[in-house]
């Protein structure tokens, strides 16, 4: 059960609604913001990753669409990654991107009442992401994550191995011993873009169907694993995402990731490259996964 407010009722006018869903006794706010125009729908699960979320927010004002955010706050009243809530008085946190299969629900390691306080609350969100809009078929939408990642470059070498980066997608392949990079198992491919000078900022793609758009419009670009092979119970590999969900489901998803410190120009740019994708406005042969420019392809 989940409760609804309303806060303007005109679907072609910018338009908040809040909805408020139970996690074990804990309640969390979802805020949907919409406007007509387009049939993009854009989620942002980590609330202090605020430069995405600022962005897509006045990327649907401006362009239409539809934004989907988690918020969570710490004590203070400061936006944060992860969930607290609580079930039988005992206190529990969760990645709200970690939630949305089974798999991944039990990499958490928290205890059953816990597991199923948050599969019930992952259905519930599934519900508001995938909720249609006024006569959009479902087959129609496009799903778009919306994530800000720690500057990696600012880290000493050896302490950044594990930061989320488009390298960290692509095996070692340059050596006679290859050494694994902290993602790569939940990767079928990567292409390292040679105008784009910060491997924070990159696009996944949940198939290759468009990689080749985003490549010739000089992105990094990552793609996920197949069906077949995404179904892996490694953590490693299923972690509970939403992309690993509309892996398994056949979703189309694109995730947009960029430097939480440098990187709001070049995400800027990737929601301009997603809106003139949904609106078809772009050269039908960039879509073709060969002739790419200025790159390298890495396949695992």
């Amino acid at each position: 059960m989940f409760f609804f407010v309303r806060h303007i009722n005109a679907q072609d006018h910018f338009v908040k609604n809040s909805l408020t869903v139970p996690l074990g006794e804990t309640y969390v706010k979802i805020n949907i913001y919409e406007r007509s125009g387009s049939n993009i729908t854009f989620f942002s699960p980590h609330h202090n990753e605020q430069i995405a979320l600022k962005l897509a927010r006045t990327a649907v004002l401006e362009r239409g669409g539809r934004l989907v955010e988690v918020e969570s706050f710490d004590e203070n009243g400061d936006p944060i990654r992860r969930l607290n809530f609580n079930v039988d008085g005992r206190s529990h946190s969760i990645d709200p991107n970690r939630i949305f299969t089974a798999n991944g629900r039990n990499c958490s390691g928290l205890t059953d009442k816990a597991g199923l306080a948050i599969k019930n609350f992952a259905e519930q969100l599934l519900n508001i992401i995938f909720q249609p809009s006024a006569g959009l078929p479902q087959n129609e939408r496009m799903l778009v994550a919306v994530h800000n990642n720690s500057d990696s470059s600012e880290k000493p070498t050896g302490r950044n191995a594990a930061d989320l980066t488009a390298i960290s997608f692509a095996g070692e392949i340059n050596s006679s011993q290859p050494k694994r990079t902290e993602f790569q198992d939940q990767a079928a491919g990567v292409y390292l873009s040679n105008t784009e000078t910060d491997t924070d900022n990159f696009v996944f793609l949940s198939t290759p169907q468009y990689i080749g758009y985003f490549a010739n419009k000089g992105f990094n670009v990552v793609v996920q694993k197949p069906l077949g092979q995404s179904d892996d119970k490694r953590c490693s590999v299923d972690d509970g995402s939403l992309s690993v969900y509309s892996a398994q489901k056949e979703i189309l998803y694109i995730c947009l990731e960029a430097d939480a410190k440098n990187g709001a120009v070049r995400q800027k740019q990737m929601l301009d490259a997603i809106y003139d994708l949904a609106d078809g406005s772009f050269d039908s042969t960039s879509i073709a996964s060969g002739g790419f420019r200025n790159g390298r392809v890495r396949n695992k």
